[in-house]
């Protein structure tokens, strides 16, 4: 992997949660009930979780071993990943019909809170790193 790739790895990660904020902010100026929503919801769901699995799974232990003061902020962030995935489990157990939009508008609150602290606490450090864990 070049240098060039590992500097911008915080600016990668800001690119990625942008791109969730714009699925997610699509998703609720569609209407609630519609299947294809759900679909197009359920996609969206499994993107975000396995991109939170990733995470917790290979970045968050590599950074900290790499800054041990970060656990902390790594603690809080693995437990933001649970709300998330307390939000995206109640999705997924809608009826095929059900309204999305209410569990569409708390997923986005807490979301949103999530990826600004996240992108505050680790981007500097991620694009300082000279050295990034392999299966990420």
């Amino acid at each position: 992997m070049s240098d060039e790739r590992l500097i911008a790895m915080g600016d990668e990660l800001v690119k990625l949660h942008d791109g969730f904020r714009r699925e997610l902010a699509a998703l609720r100026r569609a209407p609630g009930s519609r299947p294809e929503l759900r679909e197009h919801c359920l996609t969206f769901c499994d993107a975000l979780h396995a991109h939170h699995t990733g995470e917790d799974g290979v970045l968050f232990p590599h950074l900290a071993g790499a800054h041990p003061a970060l656990t902390e902020v790594l603690a809080r962030l693995r437990a933001e990943h649970q709300v998330v995935a307390r939000l995206l489990a109640r999705i997924r157990e809608l009826p095929g019909e059900g309204d999305v939009g209410a569990e569409l508008d708390q997923l986005s609150r807490e979301l949103e809170a999530h990826l600004n602290y996240e992108e505050e606490q680790l981007v500097p450090l991620l694009n300082a790193m000279t050295d990034f864990p392999e299966g990420l």
